[in-house]
């Protein structure tokens, strides 16, 4: 058992078998008040929903959140059969959360058939009891439908079996239950994260007008790049920050020490720098994307194992939490840097000749450093631009001019030189801040030009700006997955 689900488990209060015969009790009084009135209609039905919990603690984070998705569940369903919901009603008790759902526009038989299909789908679906009970609160069984009954978690055995002759105990059946249940939140979670970082890199090519990149009207001063090809390079990243996610929500469950865990990132990059290689035939679209995306994707995953609620519902000042832990992930990221002077000339990188003349360190910089520039400029920055009313292109255009001007970026000084970056850096730091917002969205046609023209392209700080889009929308959403 993982130390969250330890966490969840302790937080619940035993009850007494009294009070489950009394909840039962009210169940069934519940069930048979709804359903009156409605006798004689053959398309009405009810859905009484609980979760099979084995033991003495039947609430907790982990059931809780397991209730609403098998909810969610239940509203889709009712949705894709465009089926009447007549009456909703939900309890939150000790005992168990319930949940009751009268249903008009099918027979019990077919809605029967529909529960059944979610619950024999998938291990998840195996920790849900979803009756259906006719008007006359008879409940539709199993056999009925021609199916078998439900199976030990187990042995897959009849269940009936094994509850009678007690093979298995409550602690065992009890693990077992909760085990699934932290696995599929692996799985919702891991995959939400993954949608999200895919989905800000996508917002970041899609933001127009960026000078010297690629974007909805132009490639910049890119001859091999376009956005199709940005838009390909994401989409086969998506499993990346999936697993990055999942390694460190497993990592924060087992212990595992953070330098170590950032080594395993690190395989997981080196794989999926080859994976956008293999789908842009080459090209380097999301290199820096994937170093910085994969590192907060795992963060995130790390910082939510040490949550006992599992969900994403995180307030703006844990940023400072989110960018210690990426300190203490990323202590020795920069120790090889340390030992370039003894390095043979001729087979230095142009960013390691950049360090030892300038001490220029770039995005590993940044995050090694726990991403100071993404945390103290641009998320308050983006989130004080989309309060005055600008568009999220248009305060994502802006925000780009202020990481172009206030942060190193390697890729600036790679395609000119450090003085010419320098130069740029100074000059534009001095224009916005003398300078509107209105302003500095009029200026974009005439810096892209001249970007265009000087075959300039600041990479990174469109990598920070696609961290900025991901970051807002996790902060900025409170969900219970």
């Amino acid at each position: 058992m993982s130390d969250l689900l330890n966490k969840n488990w302790s937080t619940g209060t035993p009850i007494t078998m009294a009070e489950i015969l009394d909840a039962r009790e009210h169940r069934a009084w519940i069930q048979q008040e709804l359903l009156s009135g409605h006798t004689l209609e053959s398309n009405c039905a009810l859905i009484s929903f609980t979760l099979n919990i084995p033991g003495p603690i039947k609430v907790f984070p982990y059931t809780i959140w397991a209730f609403y998705e098998g909810i969610r569940f239940i509203e889709s369903c009712l949705t894709t059969h465009q089926l009447t919901l007549l009456t909703k009603k939900i309890m939150e008790e000790n005992t168990g959360y319930e949940a009751f759902f009268l249903i008009k526009g099918t027979t019990p038989e077919t809605l029967k058939s529909y529960m059944t299909a979610f619950e024999d789908g998938s291990s998840f679906g195996r920790i849900f009891d979803l009756d259906v009970l006719r008007p006359d609160s008879t409940k539709v069984s199993r056999t009925e439908l021609g199916l078998s009954g439900r199976t030990c978690l187990l042995c897959d055995n009849p269940v009936f079996v094994c509850s009678r002759s007690r093979t298995h105990s409550a602690k065992e059946l009890s693990k077992k239950t909760l085990s699934i249940i932290e696995a599929h939140f692996f799985e919702v979670f891991s995959s939400y994260i993954g949608t999200q970082m895919t989905q800000a890199l996508i917002s970041e090519v899609n933001t127009t007008l960026k000078p010297g990149l690629v974007d909805r009207c132009h490639n910049g001063s890119h001859k091999d790049m376009n956005r199709e090809l940005f838009l390909k390079s994401a989409d086969n990243l998506f499993p990346y920050f999936c697993q990055s996610a999942r390694l460190g929500l497993e990592a924060g469950c087992h212990g595992t020490p953070l330098p170590e865990v950032f080594s395993s990132l690190r395989a997981l990059g080196l794989k999926a720098e080859q994976t956008m290689y293999q789908a842009t035939n080459g090209v380097n679209t999301h290199k820096g994307a994937v170093f910085s995306g994969g590192i907060l994707c795992c963060t995130l995953g790390y910082t939510v194992s040490k949550k006992t609620i599992p969900s994403l519902s995180f307030l703006d000042d844990t940023t400072d939490e989110l960018s210690e832990i990426i300190k203490e992930m990323l202590v020795h990221l920069l120790d090889d840097l340390k030992l370039l002077s003894k390095k043979d000339s001729a087979s230095l990188t142009h960013g390691e000749k950049l360090y030892l003349k300038y001490q220029v360190t770039g995005i590993r910089g940044e995050a090694q450093k726990g991403f100071p520039s993404l945390i103290q400029l641009g998320l308050p920055l983006y989130k004080k631009l989309l309060q005055a009313g600008f568009s999220k292109n248009d305060a994502g255009c802006i925000l780009l001019l202020h990481y172009i001007a206030y942060t190193q970026d390697s890729n600036l000084i790679t395609r000119s030189d450090y003085q010419t970056a320098q130069t740029i850096r100074t000059q534009l730091a001095s224009f916005l801040e003398n300078s509107s917002y209105e302003k500095q969205l009029e200026v974009l046609p005439v810096i892209d030009k001249e970007f265009v023209k000087a075959n300039l392209s600041p990479g990174g700080s469109a990598d920070l700006l696609a961290l900025t889009y991901f970051l807002y929308e996790i902060y900025h959403t409170t969900i219970l997955f």
